[in-house]
């Protein structure tokens, strides 16, 4: 059989995580029949190999970090171990989610025109190699040209990890050329080739971790975290409770929400998008940029 490129196995991946994750509990009697019937079996199989099915269980457990168990005292059924994808998986739930509409529309095609997407401007056809780099633990040689640049820049990147914020993907790396990792918008990648020469991830880093201050791609240790409190109209505070701006959203009281993080450019402007339904009460150099903000404003149509 020949060689499967690694868009295609990352595809396969998936849907079996999907499948078992979407189904609770399944049999492999089961799961084999949906992989009949499924528009990734490319081999035309009745059902997974036994190796290749225990490859791909093993593959899915050191690229998602998911582990898919066998329950044999129920009559051998899998499952997902549910804090896999729980407090700390919300990067895999978002994934989950993006594939399991996918494969319904390609499953049910008169369905289409009828789900309306978010569109990401670009970098998604250099998810597969990035994650293969990732895995691999090789460096990854980017052309990459910024909004502010008129020219390409070649940078060397030993990839961390990938985020997606706004409906953009970035790539947290450490590039020779500058002294501390940076995110790379992958809209703005022209290419990438996986070069021979590895690198190892620090042992200490944590991706979820690390950007657990943090609201956006403006990450550093040049921002500092602190406590952020606002108050808002109670149609408002509803939509706060049911998506939190960020992990350490919490209500001190009604319609009071307090914030642990860097304030930085990308968490104003998310609360400015909230308007007049939104006060800042605290820090107080916070709310006087928010007042100023507002002066500003009024001057705008004043003119």
């Amino acid at each position: 059989m020949p060689k499967q490129n690694s868009a295609t196995l990352l595809n396969k991946y998936i849907w079996l995580i999907d499948t078992i994750y979407s189904a609770g509990r399944i049999s492999r009697e089961e799961i084999d029949h949906r992989w009949a019937r499924s528009r990734y079996n490319d081999s035309h199989e009745n059902a997974i190999p036994e190796r290749t099915f225990h490859r791909y269980k093993d593959a899915i457990q050191e690229l998602f970090d998911i582990d898919i168990r066998c329950d044999k005292s129920a009559g051998a059924v899998y499952y997902i171990v549910s804090d896999e994808i729980g407090e700390r998986g919300s990067a895999k739930r978002w994934l989950l989610s993006q594939f399991a509409l996918n494969n319904a529309l390609h499953e049910s095609r008169e369905l289409k025109g009828r789900i309306v997407y978010e569109n990401i401007p670009g970098g998604i056809e250099f998810l597969s190699q990035i994650v293969e780099a990732m895995r691999d633990g090789k460096m990854l040689r980017m052309t990459h040209r910024s909004f502010s640049s008129t020219e390409n820049h070649v940078y060397d990147i030993a990839p961390y990890c990938l985020k997606v914020f706004k409906q953009r993907w970035y790539l947290f790396g450490k590039s020779p050329e500058h002294p501390a990792p940076r995110l790379y918008a992958l809209d703005r990648a022209i290419s990438f080739e996986t070069l021979e020469q590895s690198f190892s991830l620090p042992k200490d880093f944590d991706a979820e971790e690390y950007f657990r201050p943090y609201y956006g791609v403006f990450v550093g240790k040049q921002f500092k975290p602190e406590l952020i409190r606002i108050r808002v109209i109670p149609e408002a505070a509803a939509y706060l409770r049911s998506l939190p701006l960020h992990a350490s959203q919490e209500e001190d009281t009604p319609c009071e929400f307090s914030y642990y993080l860097a304030p930085t450019f990308d968490f104003i402007q998310e609360l400015h998008t909230h308007g007049s339904n939104l006060e800042v009460l605290s820090p107080a150099w916070l709310r006087e940029q928010f007042l100023q903000d507002a002066e500003k404003t009024v001057q705008l149509y004043k003119k």
